[in-house]
């Protein structure tokens, strides 16, 4: 995955749609509005981000969500382990039906 979870493939399309549609002159003068488009809503995300922090303390629910973001966490990387699993049982494909060996069966 590339930025904003954009693939290689994604990225291309973009690129040819570009120079399909946009003369080779246009393009740096497009990038840089992206490129300030992108600064500007990172900017207000890290605002707000801010804000909601300062609000927490001024509550005083920082502890709670120092506790709930520790959860999310674990929650997160069991997730993530999971999906391993699943991947490394199913050979990458994730609707291929589980083989049936004899410690499942013994599970089950």
């Amino acid at each position: 995955m590339g930025p904003a979870g954009l693939g290689f493939q994604e990225i291309l399309l973009i690129g040819v749609l570009l120079l399909v549609f946009v003369r080779p002159e246009e393009i740096p003068a497009i990038f840089r509005r992206l490129g300030r488009i992108w600064a500007k809503a990172y900017y207000y995300y890290t605002l707000a981000k801010r804000e909601m922090r300062n609000m927490e303390k001024e509550i005083g629910i920082e502890e709670e969500m120092k506790e709930i973001r520790a959860i999310n966490a674990r929650i997160r990387s069991e997730i993530a382990n999971f999906d391993k699993a699943v991947k490394k049982e199913t050979g990458d494909n994730p609707t291929a039906p589980v083989q049936n060996t004899e410690e499942n069966s013994k599970e089950n």
